[in-house]
């Protein structure tokens, strides 16, 4: 995400803020520089679930040209076994980007302040990723989600729409009772906690992409939680949209889908492999431009470039 407060996600690993203006302006001359309102505004919907979502989110919903996170971090591992100083933006963004490597989960509250504190989570625009982000580390760390939670509920008020829908979004099984427990505690989120008790947790996965490129970052978010490569795999399926002409959503989508796989695959080696490996298993609508991501990230690779 652009790590610059108020901005719109960028490349991926935190990796890029001094690149973002360029980078911005190349996607947009991919894919244009109008944005699809009526795509964006699916969102708010009447359905309950989507307008409790966009009601929380507000601006966030109007993402992001990029579809990636954290855009501060440089794209170099961490140090095992060091204690990484949350004060620093590009030390903060490296492990949350490469969270999903050496898990922390006793940090990842003050990883969030740290991150909101920065300015990071400012006009709601980077709230897909961490939401996504939070979501991960909760699914994939059931005992801790509650003491998590209660460690972000000192989130300023504008910020706590990540703790929200970190916790719809994950797999915690006990998340009703404790979004019960949130509307309790954070009375100006508790109408919107209502709408989303009324109606069935969705499944991240599951999100119909067509809804925007916050969809992506959400799910980019929650892979540097788990490393799970199901997200990959959904985030690849949009690959085929880069061609749609006359849907501007879809088109929109599929140019950050594909932009964001082969800065991931850059800086991450199970993104590159993931890629590979799915080659064999998608159809060749997929796999064209599966194999073209694959071969832009490894000349990258060869000339040096981080992603």
């Amino acid at each position: 995400m652009h790590l610059k407060a108020g901005s719109s996600l960028r490349r991926s690993g935190l990796a890029g803020d001094l690149r973002d203006q360029q980078d911005s302006r190349k996607l947009d001359a991919t894919l244009g520089s109008r944005r699809d309102h009526a795509a964006r505004s699916a969102v708010i919907r009447s359905e309950t679930r989507y307008l409790a979502v966009s009601s929380l989110l507000g601006v966030g919903m109007r993402t992001v040209v990029s579809s990636i996170l954290f855009a501060v971090a440089l794209a170099c591992p961490l140090a095992v076994g060091a204690a990484e100083d949350f004060s620093d933006p590009t030390t903060l963004g490296r492990w949350i980007t490469h969270y999903y490597k050496h898990p922390e989960p006793h940090r990842v509250a003050d990883a969030m302040l740290a991150a909101s504190s920065h300015g990071f989570m400012e006009g709601g625009r980077s709230t897909p990723s961490f939401m996504g982000f939070v979501a991960g580390v909760m699914s994939k760390n059931h005992p801790v989600a509650e003491s998590l939670a209660e460690q972000l509920m000192a989130l300023p008020e504008a910020h706590q729409q990540v703790l929200v829908m970190g916790v719809w979004y994950s797999s915690y099984p006990e998340g009703k009772p404790l979004l019960d427990q949130l509307a309790k505690s954070l009375p100006e989120h508790q109408e919107v906690v209502e709408q989303l008790l009324a109606s069935g947790r969705p499944n991240l996965l599951d999100l119909p992409l067509e809804q925007g490129p916050w969809v992506l970052d959400a799910l980019w978010g929650y892979f540097f939680a788990t490393g799970d490569e199901a997200t990959v795999i959904r985030i690849i399926s949009a690959l085929p949209w880069i061609e749609v002409r006359g849907d501007t959503s879809r088109l929109l989508v599929g140019g950050a889908a594909r932009w964001s796989l082969i800065s991931n695959a850059i800086q991450h080696e199970s993104v590159m492999a993931i890629c590979r490996e799915a080659l064999a298993s998608q159809t060749e609508e997929i796999a064209g431009v599966l194999r073209d991501v694959i071969a832009e990230a490894e000349k990258d690779l060869r000339e040096g470039k981080t992603g």
